[in-house]
């Protein structure tokens, strides 16, 4: 697990950006590299989803291209780091069972908060356990414009923090759409990933 150096005696923070990067994109890195910066984090350590409970059905690439998509495109950022935490544990994706994961390695000098976009506090209720999710960690909402209305929970008032975020239109499943159509997905995603599905293009079904 690739999760960064540490400063002993130093507090971090840490951000947790969960999700199945299926694929990784250049929205994806845009609003890390905010909320890097307006958090105060002192690092983002991405966590592809290996069996993502509810999209499991809806994947293209399997989860060591996706972990290796994503190792490529951050390659060129100190502060950014790839966990395969949940590729090595067996069994469906759980957002709480990595959080307790990640407290266990980085120690309890380490702040975690997990990175949830605004219009998702919504669906939280589905995931396993969500009141230990933010018992166990604070959430950093990204607070971007959404398509549909939703409601957050009354029970998570008061339990994460808040940052405005840019809307940055880019999303895998249109990515995906195009790479089926066989159309550009140029500028869509780092140039190195652009690359690297290119070369399996004729593999994809």
């Amino acid at each position: 697990m690739k999760t960064g150096p540490s400063k002993p005696g130093a507090v971090k923070r840490v951000g947790l950006f969960g999700g199945t990067f299926d694929p990784v994109h250049q929205g994806h890195l845009i609003i890390a590299e905010f909320l890097r910066e307006k958090a105060s984090l002192n690092r983002i350590v991405f966590v592809p989803s290996a069996h993502p409970p509810h999209k499991y059905s809806e994947q293209m690439f399997d989860a060591p291209r996706r972990y290796a998509m994503l190792e490529k495109a951050v390659s060129g950022n100190p502060c950014f780091f790839v966990s395969d935490i949940e590729m090595k544990r067996g069994g469906p994706s759980y957002t709480i069972d990595t959080i307790r994961e990640m407290k266990a390695s980085l120690g309890e000098e380490t702040e975690i908060l997990f990175i949830v976009g605004r219009d998702n506090l919504g669906e939280i209720e589905t995931w396993k356990e969500p009141q230990r999710i933010v018992s166990e960690c604070r959430l950093l909402v990204a607070d971007r414009i959404c398509d549909s209305p939703f409601d957050i929970p009354g029970w998570l008032k008061g339990q994460f923090e808040l940052v405005k975020s840019p809307l940055i239109q880019i999303s895998s499943t249109d990515i995906r759409r195009r790479i089926l159509e066989g159309r550009s997905i140029r500028y869509l995603v780092p140039d190195a990933i652009l690359n690297m599905i290119e070369s399996s293009r004729a593999s994809i079904r």
